[in-house]
């Protein structure tokens, strides 16, 4: 890590974070320090019949804060989904926004928040600092340990009428505050815990193999590493509160780390494939994540080093190349005693399109997925993974990830 002579680094995270259990008693109180009149709740169907907004309601009622409820958002929400959000908010007289959910209410709720004090649809800030005026102040409060989306600056969203992936970032973006109360996470599935969990490992991930790492992210990332590998089998298999709660702090470090540090090819490869094919992040980003780890390897061996003893890889008299394969192998591991797929199925994305889908990463990310551009074979690949890529490359991993691992 080279941090002298002319190299500058900044860590930004502005989201004040709030965990334990029964935190989200505090809801009501940290709503009302935003200034705020009347909350938005922003939520889906799932979380609300579930029961997971009563305590939010609980203490809005405790503290006398007036509210509305928008529960439309569906799994991987676009432009449309946003715009019905941001009219029924205006509509209620909503200055204030409280998501309880997963990554996909909590982006859209950050993006509601958006086009309620900025107009307009969401797709016209896509990039970085395109929104002018501050956003309706968000609460988020996540039911699911993966995205990390409460700690995030980026609002990746889907592009309906294009079948793309457009990113909206802006530091406007941050919620105001983060409430991780592991109680919201019982009843989560075990595929859903699963597969949010295996995203959240790959932020962490790719956020310690990135050339805008610093030891700040590397910090976080391997902290949130050993958490997520070490607590995600008793979490997902079990009632036990305190693992649960492990991966749930554990996914929010992930995004503090890769939102400063960023993300590697995995991130880069799977948003144009999300945006062309209806295979949800999780799926999508795990699969791939082995196969990219073993493109990276070679990179910086004391890196995966580091990583395995995150995993708890026994050191002993290993050569520092023999821990590093050990990385990927304890990813590999987990997956296996999850029951998380080891590559992708024909119903999930088309092998037919690997070639289209390695052209249009080279988009980058902010133009990943625009399905109107095309991209010679020999281009390289925008990203800060810390071992560079072509489109030929990209086509190998996919290739890979089409047939299959084995131990």
């Amino acid at each position: 890590m080279r941090t002298a002579y002319g190299n500058i680094f900044t860590f930004y995270l502005p989201t004040k974070i709030i965990h334990g259990a029964n935190s989200v008693k505090e809801t009501g109180e940290e709503f009302k320090k935003l200034g705020a009149k009347k909350a938005l709740i922003v939520t889906d169907k799932g979380v609300k019949n579930a029961g997971l907004i009563d305590g939010v309601l609980e203490s809005f009622q405790k503290c006398g804060v007036p509210h509305a409820i928008f529960d439309e958002v569906e799994e991987d929400p676009g432009g449309s989904t946003v715009a019905k959000g941001a009219e029924f908010a205006l509509r209620e007289k909503c200055d204030g926004i409280v998501v309880v959910g997963g990554g996909s209410p909590i982006c859209a709720g950050r993006a509601i928040g958006i086009v309620a004090t900025n107009g307009g649809k969401i797709r016209e800030y896509t990039g970085d600092n395109a929104a002018l005026k501050p956003p309706l102040p968000v609460i988020a409060i996540p039911t699911t340990a993966g995205s990390g989306a409460e700690v995030s600056q980026f609002i990746p969203l889907k592009e309906e009428e294009e079948r793309t992936r457009i990113v909206v970032g802006s530091p406007l973006c941050f919620p105001k505050a983060a409430i991780l109360d592991p109680l919201l996470l019982r009843g989560l599935p075990f595929a859903q815990f699963v597969a949010s969990g295996v995203d959240a490992l790959a932020h962490a991930i790719e956020a310690y193999l990135t050339t805008l790492c610093t030891p700040i992210t590397d910090a976080l990332a391997l902290q949130a590493v050993g958490m997520i590998y070490e607590n995600l089998r008793p979490a997902a298999t079990s009632d036990d509160l305190d693992a649960k709660e492990k991966c749930l702090i554990g996914s929010t470090l992930a995004n503090m780390a890769c939102g400063n540090a960023r993300l590697g090819l995995v991130h880069t490869i799977t948003s144009p494939m999300e945006g062309m094919f209806k295979i949800t992040h999780g799926f999508a980003v795990g699969i791939l994540l082995p196969y990219v780890m073993e493109f990276n390897l070679p990179a910086s061996y004391h890196r995966f080093a580091a990583l395995a003893r995150a995993m708890g890889a026994p050191e002993g008299a290993k050569a520092v190349e023999d821990l590093a394969r050990a990385a990927v192998n304890r990813v590999k591991d987990l997956y296996v005693d999850v029951g998380f797929p080891r590559k992708y199925s024909d119903a999930q994305v088309d092998p037919k399109a690997i070639p289209q889908i390695a052209r249009l990463v080279t988009g980058g990310l902010y133009d990943a997925g625009n399905l109107a551009k095309e991209h010679p074979m020999n281009a390289p690949v925008p990203s800060c993974n810390i071992r560079k890529a072509t489109i030929t490359d990209v086509i190998g991993l996919l290739e890979k990830a089409f047939q299959g691992w084995d131990l």
